[in-house]
């Protein structure tokens, strides 16, 4: 929630697209923070328009429960999402509207989080390479930066950008659609810079081998009696195990660049995009 003041009315994350937008790196992912603070401009104008007197606790409490939410809301639509919100929020006078709004609006905050977290570790990686680079103007920094990144940490920055707000789009779409018209907008451009990203054949590949042994240990999980809730749990798992192995030891499908595992809401993408959850 850092940045994001919600005392500005119509554009809370005014400061924060100022702050974010003089990072080195901003230039590759700007389109996508730009997309995911009008969405999250929408939440709260949502929120405000009732004028409701708990508006930042039931905010702040949205971002820092996210994690928790998630997790009910994978459960079948009829478990009343919204009363779990309002559970882990701790505000229980908070109608469906507002607490549906503020769910959205924590997904949005974590989408960008994805994002701002990869400009900075990225831009420490290659200083710490070459601490020079710091001498140079800043117009040339920011190309110095751009040039020594590795583009694998920019498609994961991506993939779990996407991941936390397709829950908005199906989560929300039978509640709002000014909000989920806009996560989806923002997942396409997502999806197309991504594409953009990995336009060499070797390395559509790659990926496409990765999906397919994830499917391929989910399809032995279920074949093993494993429920469809606890799938993507085992899935992650297995893919960090994978990942720990030594180098020599990994699968092929497995690239040697890959350090750190997808998360476990990439991972329930990937099986929900296949039909397996």
């Amino acid at each position: 929630m850092e940045g994001i003041d919600l005392a500005l009315g119509l554009k809370p994350t005014a400061r924060l697209i100022d702050h974010l937008s003089n990072q080195s790196l901003y230039a590759l992912i700007g389109e996508q923070i730009m997309d995911a603070c009008r969405l999250l401009d929408q939440c709260v104008f949502r929120i405000q328009a009732n004028e409701s007197s708990y508006l930042n606790s039931l905010c702040i409490e949205a971002v820092r429960m996210e994690g928790s939410i998630f997790q009910h809301a994978e459960t079948p639509r009829t478990s009343r999402l919204a009363d779990w919100i309002r559970h882990f929020t701790c505000c229980e006078s908070a109608s469906d509207e507002e607490a549906y709004a503020a769910y959205a609006m924590a997904c949005a905050v974590k989408a960008i989080e994805s994002l701002s977290d990869w400009m900075q570790a990225s831009e420490q990686k290659v200083i710490s390479k070459n601490w020079r680079i710091l001498e140079l103007p800043w117009e040339e920094f920011c190309q110095a930066v751009s040039t020594e990144i590795n583009p694998d940490g920019r498609v994961v920055a991506l993939e779990s950008y996407v991941a936390h707000l397709e829950v908005v789009t199906s989560l929300i779409s039978l509640y709002d659609d000014d909000i989920t018209e806009l996560a989806s907008a923002a997942i396409k451009t997502a999806i197309r810079r991504k594409g953009g990203i990995l336009s060499g054949k070797d390395r559509n590949e790659e990926m496409s081998a990765r999906d397919a042994a994830i499917l391929k240990q989910a399809d032995n999980l279920r074949d093993q009696g494993l429920p469809r809730r606890n799938l993507a749990t085992h899935v992650h798992r297995w893919l960090e195990d994978q990942i720990a192995l030594p180098p020599k030891q990994r699968p092929t499908w497995l690239p040697s660049e890959i350090e750190k595992a997808l998360t476990r809401r990439q991972v329930d993408a990937i099986l929900t995009k296949h039909d397996l959850m």
